[in-house]
């Protein structure tokens, strides 16, 4: 299983790699909603987008041609607290079903910012299940990083 860090860690926590984001920001591409993602539909690269407003077209054409792969940044569930973090819940949680329903990959990654904020991979596994994914999907999600990084 990978991550992506905010910080440059010193030894791995459980998981095969950590990826720090400043070193291979130029392998993801950031988007701001979903429908922005199309733009790099038959590329084989990480999208991160920055506000999942409902776009199912979007998740539809990535899915079909399934090169490319969603960056879900988990963080905004961890860090946020009482009605954001439901909100943020509620958008991935739905943004997921779409992509499990059309086919489209996604990853996850906690950009955590030290190592007293990092999670291990188990309690990530256990957030996906929080988002409607069975076990083996949440572990599939931490290992699809490796992938394209």
């Amino acid at each position: 299983m990978f991550d992506i860090t905010d910080f440059e860690p010193r030894e791995n926590h459980g998981f095969k790699e950590l990826f720090n984001f400043q070193k291979v920001k130029s392998r993801i591409k950031a988007v701001e909603k979903i429908a922005d993602a199309g733009n790099f539909k038959n590329k084989e690269v990480l999208i991160y987008v920055k506000d999942f407003e409902f776009d199912v077209g979007a998740i539809k054409v990535l899915g079909d041609l399934g090169k490319a792969c969603f960056l879900v940044d988990l963080s905004k569930v961890i860090q946020n607290r009482g009605v954001r973090r439901a909100i943020e819940l509620s958008k991935i949680r739905r943004f997921l079903y779409f992509c499990n329903k059309y086919k489209a990959f996604y990853a996850f990654a906690s950009f955590a910012k030290d190592e007293f904020s990092l999670r291990r991979p188990h309690e990530l596994v256990f957030i996906g299940t929080l988002l409607g994914l069975n076990r083996g999907q949440a572990k599939f999600a931490l290992e699809r990083i490796g992938k394209y990084l």
